[in-house]
């Protein structure tokens, strides 16, 4: 009986710990997002009618069903900047065609794979292009906030410190003031009329 209660416990000890730990890795994971776009959202400087739009947390969907949440869209006169943020630590590795990168942590410890960025955003760029126009200038950038990617192979892919260099490096405008505000008019009716939520979304991947 002894035993029996003791095991009890324990395993209930146990269970607490690993439903707690998946909770806060949860609530980790959302923070780090959230906190990581806004970081984006700041460096940009936001809407200013006439020189720059910005839209933030779009989630657009297909005839098929399928969803994409695209983290910030970036409009001035060098075109339309889609931009995926990963607000991760540590080191990446990763190149243009591999299906998944590596995070390396402590030392090498810890290491954890995720999808390939650089690809998850040419999908964002296909299902927008549906909605606004093939023709639309359309540009694809990742973002890391505080990972080192001095071991990622692969173009327009940055750390946030040259993003804004990057968004107005171009020599070659492609977009009038009236073309910006007409692509700007219909992402906010995209956003506005859109029926998806977020927990939709991450239930669709």
């Amino acid at each position: 009986v002894i035993l029996l209660t003791y095991f009890t416990k324990s395993s209930k000890r146990k269970s607490r710990k690993k439903s707690y730990k998946r909770y806060y890795c949860k609530r980790s994971a959302k923070w780090k997002g959230n906190q990581g776009e806004n970081i984006v959202a700041s460096k940009l400087g936001g809407t200013i009618a006439g020189q720059q739009y910005l839209i933030n947390d779009l989630i657009i969907s297909d005839n098929e069903g399928h969803t994409s949440q695209i983290d910030h869209i970036f409009i001035n006169k060098y075109g339309i900047w889609v931009i995926e943020t990963k607000n991760y630590s540590g080191k990446i590795y990763g190149n243009a065609n591999s299906e998944n990168w590596l995070q390396v942590l402590a030392y090498g410890k810890e290491k954890n794979e995720f999808y390939n960025p650089v690809k998850q955003n040419k999908t964002h760029i296909y299902r927008l292009r549906k909605k606004i126009g093939a023709s639309a200038p359309v540009k694809g950038v990742v973002v890391f906030i505080k990972a080192d990617i001095s071991k990622v192979w692969a173009r327009n892919v940055y750390h946030i410190s040259k993003l804004k260099k990057v968004v107005w490096s171009y020599t070659d405008e492609c977009l009038t003031v009236e073309q910006m505000e007409e692509y700007y008019s219909k992402l906010l009716e995209l956003k506005q009329n859109s029926t998806v939520t977020k927990k939709e979304h991450i239930k669709n991947i």
